[in-house]
């Protein structure tokens, strides 16, 4: 039964639901119990040490090392020049395996 329903999922999920994208990054700040999620189209810098989000039209920037998993996320909340920052930190869930589980868009596969 298990097997009948998983099947009908998998024909009835579109496939971009289901690839290396659909998977986020999980980070949780360090004060509160906030949670957030990171895909991979926010993605605007990579490197071997940082990956850095973009959120909200470059409003909120998250930077996450990407050996420690640790999170700092800056948000600019002004208007009219008038600048208000909110700086949060955090921690992230398994950084490393989800960037490179966000690769294998990159890989070629025989169809």
């Amino acid at each position: 039964m298990n097997t009948v329903i998983f099947a009908v999922l998998l024909l009835t999920t579109p496939a971009s639901s289901i690839g290396p994208n659909s998977l986020p990054l999980k980070c949780e700040l360090l004060d509160t119990s906030d949670t957030f999620l990171f895909y991979r189209e926010q993605t605007v810098y990579l490197s071997e040490q940082f990956v850095l989000f973009q959120n909200f039209k470059g409003r909120v920037v998250t930077q996450v090392d990407v050996k420690t998993g640790e999170l700092i996320r800056t948000t600019y909340l002004g208007a009219d020049y008038q600048p208000n920052y909110q700086i949060f930190k955090g921690l992230c869930q398994d950084t490393r395996h989800v960037l490179d589980f966000w690769k294998l868009d990159n890989v070629p596969f025989d169809r």
